[in-house]
């Protein structure tokens, strides 16, 4: 290291033009290293997306359409989904697609609104009048079904689900 000496009051320390010019490439060298790791990093990390077709099964009638809803958490389940579409029925069959989907956790619920009403119509009791499905067709034993049991993960650029509706 170079001998400190006295500036204006001050300890300042000179350095070589070819000690400096050294630093300068070391602190660059390092600045674009760790600039490509954060460049390899966010393209590891780039939200990837697949495409989600949900299949229905057990239609007894062609009436009506299907109402499917999408959620991505057990916090949000059956409350605030993620994304909602209405599908026409054709030969008591109904497919929804979902492309551009960003991979993670999901569930899928599906209402046979065989009235057209809009509205998923329920006993006294809460239990639906027209049939319903839930993704991994998960029991609704003394209430609704659990995320836990109605949860996929989609990982991969095409995922094909089947629901049985009741």
């Amino acid at each position: 290291m170079e001998k400190p000496q006295q500036c204006h009051g001050h300890l300042s320390v000179q350095y070589s033009p070819l000690r400096l010019l050294s630093r300068f490439f070391t602190i660059t060298a390092l600045v674009l290293l760790q600039g490509v790791a954060l460049g390899q990093d966010s393209a590891e990390g780039a939200d990837l997306t697949g495409t989600l077709a949900v299949h229905v099964r057990g239609l007894k009638s062609g009436d009506g359409n299907l109402r499917f809803v999408l959620f991505d958490s057990k916090k949000n389940f059956l409350k605030n989904p993620v994304r909602a579409e209405v599908v026409e029925i054709k030969d008591r069959q109904g497919t929804w697609t979902i492309e551009g989907l960003p991979y993670g956790t999901y569930a899928v619920l599906v209402h046979h609104d065989v009235d057209l009403s809009g509205t998923m119509k329920r006993h006294w009791y809460g239990k639906p009048k027209e049939p319903t499905g839930v993704s991994n067709d998960a029991p609704a034993k003394f209430g609704p079904p659990k995320f836990e049991k109605a949860k996929f993960q989609l990982q991969s650029p095409t995922l094909t689900l089947a629901i049985t509706v009741k």
